[in-house]
């Protein structure tokens, strides 16, 4: 049977979502859809607005047969390494094909840069070496490399749903799986400040849901998912910044030298002057701010903040295994479950059970995320699987 994947993070889960998973399931016609999302952090080094259990909810009212959660290890990390875990999961769960949104309605030369970049030249390599000593952020890096060797795979990278689509693609190749790539042009821009509510983007939408821009925000979520965001607004289920800050610098006050230095992808130097700013910010955002470079994407610097909160080290990081276990949220009753399941290959884990052997790392972002609701330790786990959809 034909098994279609889908990675997301729906927060929280807007109309441009609805159109990718409808248009993703029009375009496969499929037994059975995944859908794995991140869990309580988010792959920029943020909590998420909404917990993995509402935005679950959402998925199955939109059309999923089962939600699953990345690992944290592998959610917080970089576009290529998020798309490898999450790719290697879906794939252990049985999918057959994968679908994935881009701005550039080109599979042929999405393949084609994926496959530069996964068997790159020795002008790119030259070329990214160069950008890299002179300062310049790797993104930004990369994607004037590959301009040099194919003009329009470097114009491509400037867009940041091409980047994921190309890392699906990397990862595809580089873990030699039978996935059938389905792409779905983008519809819309991307604009993180302006709210288009056919067409939004999700961290337009959380900002204004966050500054009390109800009106906005809610006409660019479907009516499924206004209930459930509303509703986890109303009862205080959202994450406060403010304790998220306190969390942070208390952590970062008191973190030595040699811990910050083993931080995950915290280059020489950083790790010094993420100790010094952080003695002298009283907020995150103003922390970010302070050590956002041209060198340093504050996307770069959100990740290591959730790593130094999460003690998470470089030696996790570089001991981390592909996902062999998958955190089930949310399932159809009388799901047709795929073989991977049936043959034992990979542990699919209700909550109850998965919190008998998680990794320290994912149970202190599900820990952190309640704190910052001003909930328990355990009131994240309180909401028992989702199988009434």
């Amino acid at each position: 049977m034909s098994v279609l994947g889908i990675v997301a993070e729906y927060d929280p889960f807007h109309n441009g979502h609805l159109h990718h998973l409808r248009s993703s399931i029009s375009s496969v016609s499929p037994s059975v859809v995944l859908t794995v999302i991140s869990g309580p952090f988010r792959q920029r080094g943020t909590p998420s607005l909404l917990s993995p259990f509402s935005r679950a909810e959402c998925a199955m009212a939109a059309g999923a047969d089962a939600v699953f959660a990345l690992p944290v290890l592998w959610t917080l990390r970089d576009a290529e390494h998020y798309a490898l875990g999450a790719v290697s999961l879906l794939s252990s769960l049985g999918a057959t094909h994968i679908a994935f949104g881009a701005e550039t309605a080109d599979l042929q030369l999405l393949q084609k840069t994926a496959d530069l970049l996964e068997s790159p030249p020795p002008l790119l390599q030259k070329s990214l070496h160069s950008a890299l000593e002179a300062g310049i952020g790797y993104p930004a890096a990369l994607a004037g490399a590959a301009h040099i060797c194919v003009p329009e795979a470097g114009t491509l990278l400037r867009h940041p749903n091409n980047i994921l689509a190309v890392c699906y693609l990397r990862a595809i190749r580089r873990l030699s799986l039978p996935l059938i790539p389905i792409m779905i042009p983008r519809i819309g821009e991307y604009i993180s400040d302006c709210i288009v509510p056919e067409a939004p983007s999700a961290s337009s939408v959380s900002e204004a849901l966050r500054r009390g821009d109800w009106t906005n925000a809610l006409a660019a979520l479907p009516p499924f998912s206004r209930r459930i965001v509303q509703s986890d607004f109303l009862s205080g289920s959202v994450p406060d910044h403010k304790k998220l800050d306190v969390l942070l610098l208390e952590k970062l006050h008191s973190m030595s030298p040699d811990k910050a230095a083993n931080l995950p992808d915290c280059a020489e130097g950083l790790d010094k002057a993420l100790l010094k700013y952080a003695a002298r910010s009283s907020s995150r955002d103003e922390l970010i701010s302070c050590l956002t470079t041209r060198r340093y994407a504050s996307a770069r610097i959100s990740r290591l903040c959730a790593h130094a909160l999460l003690d998470i080290t470089k030696k996790d990081i570089s001991e981390a295994r592909l996902p062999d276990r998958a955190l089930l949220l949310a399932m159809k009753k009388n799901l047709p479950l795929t073989g991977s399941w049936k043959n034992g290959s990979i542990q699919v884990l209700t909550a109850a059970k998965w919190l008998k052997s998680a990794d320290p790392a994912d149970l202190a972002a599900w820990r952190i995320w309640s704190l910052c609701c001003g909930k328990t330790d355990a009131w994240a786990f309180e909401k028992k699987l989702i199988t009434n959809c």
